[in-house]
């Protein structure tokens, strides 16, 4: 309810005021009266004037008066309208008398509390204080016993550990460092350390080889008070109230020595299967296989390894583990076992082994006049050497192989069969024509080969050549000169394209002067030679040598050719010719052509012929001039 602000009105405006109101209702009432009268038809004034009027006007007034009787009715009705809207006003000025009545008295309550306000206030006040004073004393209690409290608890957390802390796994709450030391130390009897590793007899991994436990050596926590103290010196004591309201827990691992009996640990693990060397199988080093046949090559072979422990690193070992607190050790995780000194991984030998297998690798196709020889592994696994690290390889035996190879297939200085132009088949030899191998520098070639690694296809290195490959290296074209009949045939691709007759050196005189029979190969071809022996010098135009200083050459002094003027008055062992002849023939040779020269045993053509006598003119004319017989440049060859 709000309140209503009043204020005192004097006693004579108040009275003046109600005359006043008074009135205005008389005067009110009076007009509501002269109204009810109107509209009766009462009005003085009106029926003065009726009376003056004349019967002419009757009519009219009387539809005047009906129209006013009309609007008297209509008067009348808001007539009683606005009386009963007075009487609602008469009735709400009443009401509003009556509340001004109540609000005087209102007034009046309010004047007299005001005068009681100071009083009322002044004890309240006094309440107030007082009930003040109660509160602060009753909280000044209460902190000081909360303070009594947290400072008495704070003190007795210096000495216990607080709610939610655990060390090495045990709940600490409130306890004492007695007490957490006692039970701390009591863990160690539960203490064990299981070693695993490889079975001594099988090597497998994995097994247990023995369980120490705290009896077997004596073993005790050393310093738990002063560990277990430390946790404590680092705990808060002030903070308290946190560690009740805390959800987590404070877990500490106390970082504490140990003791043991040293003698006692290697007494233990001494006695283990495991440890007793008699048990135990030495680790074997990695090497190189011999030759594998399969692989065509070498292998290393991995070293083996053993079950001997290497027993200082063991206790050494163990010793840590048992002072971290660990639970378990594997001796093959901490490398404990006496090693191989060579491994599969050594570079000696891996080294070894990849020179040895690239060497192996070789693989050599020649062509040797001919016939083909194939060099790989199956030869040079004889002539490599693979030990502990070192290969080697066999040169002396290469050489071998290729001098063996060179006997087997070279046709120098080897006897050869050939058929003559008259048909007959003969053996010859061939001391200075055919292939021939050039073993030393082949020899060196090859090695240099293996050493790579090759693989190629080749011939090897000759040092003189024939004119075919094979056996029969004679071919189709050569000089055939039949010292028997003092005739020569020239052939190009098994057709004789010149023949001629030729002297050849004196049969019936010094051996050096015959003309050596075989199968020769040209050795060069010159012009313009001087032609020395040990009592002649003579020039010539065409020089031919195909064996030594025996050859073949022009020779103008002489008148006749053929026949049997070689038995008595021959050459100093050459095949002399017409200077037309030596000038044919020497565009058909070159160096290596063979000639062959050859004499039958038996003439094919029978009997040989009778000795053709010769002037005395003719035979002068058969020898070589006589040294000072030329001033040119000696070739140092015989004619």
């Amino acid at each position: 309810m709000k309140d209503i602000q009043t204020r005192e009105i004097p006693a004579e405006d108040k009275r003046e005021t109600k005359s006043a109101e008074k009135k205005k209702v008389e005067l009110d009432r009076d007009e509501v009266k002269h109204e009810e009268v109107k509209s009766e038809g009462v009005n003085p004034e009106k029926i003065d004037t009726k009376e003056m009027k004349s019967e002419e006007m009757k009519s009219k007034e009387q539809k005047t008066e009906e129209t006013e009787t009309k609007e008297t009715e209509t008067k009348k009705t808001k007539a009683k309208e606005t009386i009963a809207e007075e009487t609602k006003t008469e009735k709400a000025k009443e009401e509003s008398k009556s509340i001004e009545v109540k609000t005087e008295g209102i007034r009046t309550e309010e004047v007299k509390a005001e005068k009681q306000i100071p009083e009322s206030k002044e004890r309240e006040q006094k309440i107030a204080q007082t009930g003040k004073n109660i509160v602060i004393g009753v909280i000044l209690g209460l902190l000081i016993v909360l303070t009594g409290v947290y400072v008495g608890v704070t003190l007795y957390y210096r000495s216990h550990f607080m709610p939610n802390t655990s060390i090495n796994g045990i709940t600490c709450d409130n306890m004492d460092v007695a007490t957490v030391v006692s039970l701390v130390d009591a863990q160690i009897q539960e203490y064990s350390l299981k070693v695993t590793g490889r079975n001594p007899e099988t090597g497998v991994a994995g097994e247990i080889l023995g369980i120490i436990d705290v009896d077997d050596i004596g073993m005790s926590y050393a310093d738990t008070k002063d560990a277990v103290q430390d946790v404590l010196s680092n705990q808060n004591a002030f903070l308290w109230p946190g560690a009740y309201l805390k959800k987590d827990r404070n877990s500490y691992s106390l970082i504490q020595g140990i003791v043991f009996d040293e003698s006692k640990l290697r007494e233990t693990v001494s006695s283990w299967d495991a440890c007793r060397k008699e048990n135990t199988k030495s680790p074997e080093d990695a090497y190189i296989s011999e030759y594998i046949d399969e692989k065509r090559g070498y292998e290393v072979i991995p070293e083996t390894a053993g079950t001997e422990l290497n027993m200082e690193k063991v206790l050494e070992i163990i010793a840590g583990k048992l002072h971290a607190n660990e639970t378990s050790l594997d001796l093959e995780d901490e490398q404990c076992y006496v090693e191989a000194d060579v491994k599969s991984t050594d570079t000696n030998l891996n080294d070894a082994v990849n020179t040895a297998n690239s060497w192996l690798s070789t693989e050599i196709v020649y062509d040797w006049n001919d016939n083909e020889v194939v060099l790989n592994a199956e030869t040079l696994k004889d002539w490599i050497t693979v030990k502990t690290g070192d290969v080697t390889l066999d040169e002396e035996a290469v050489s071998s192989f290729v001098k063996e190879q060179a006997k087997r297939y070279d046709t120098y200085g080897k006897s050869k069969n050939f058929v003559t132009t008259l048909g007959i088949e003969l053996t010859l030899k061939s001391p200075n024509y055919g292939w021939k191998t050039d073993a030393e520098t082949e020899s060196e070639e090859l090695i240099k080969l293996i050493y790579q690694g090759s693989k190629a296809e080749k011939e090897p290195v000759y040092s003189i050549k024939a004119m075919k490959k094979g056996m029969n290296d004679v071919g189709s074209s050569y000089v055939e000169a039949d010292l028997t009949h003092q005739h020569l045939y020239v052939y190009q691709n098994g057709t004789v394209v010149f023949e001629t007759d030729f002297v050849s050196g004196t049969m019936n005189s010094t051996p050096g002067c015959v003309t050596p029979p075989g199968i020769f190969g040209l050795t060069y071809k010159t012009t313009n030679a001087v032609l020395r022996g040990a009592d002649y010098e003579t020039p010539v135009s065409y020089w031919m040598p195909f064996y030594g200083n025996y050859g073949m050459h022009d020779a103008t002094w002489r008148v006749n050719f053929g026949g049997t003027i070689y038995l008595e008055h021959g050459s100093h062992g050459c095949i002399n010719l017409p200077l037309d002849s030596a000038a044919t023939i020497y565009g058909y040779v070159s160096t290596g052509f063979p000639v062959i020269c050859y004499y039958y045993e038996v003439d094919p053509l029978g009997e040989p012929a009778s000795i053709e006598e010769l002037s005395e003119e003719e035979l002068l004319r058969q020898h070589e001039p006589t040294i000072g017989g030329s001033e040119e440049q000696s070739q140092n060859q015989e004619g």
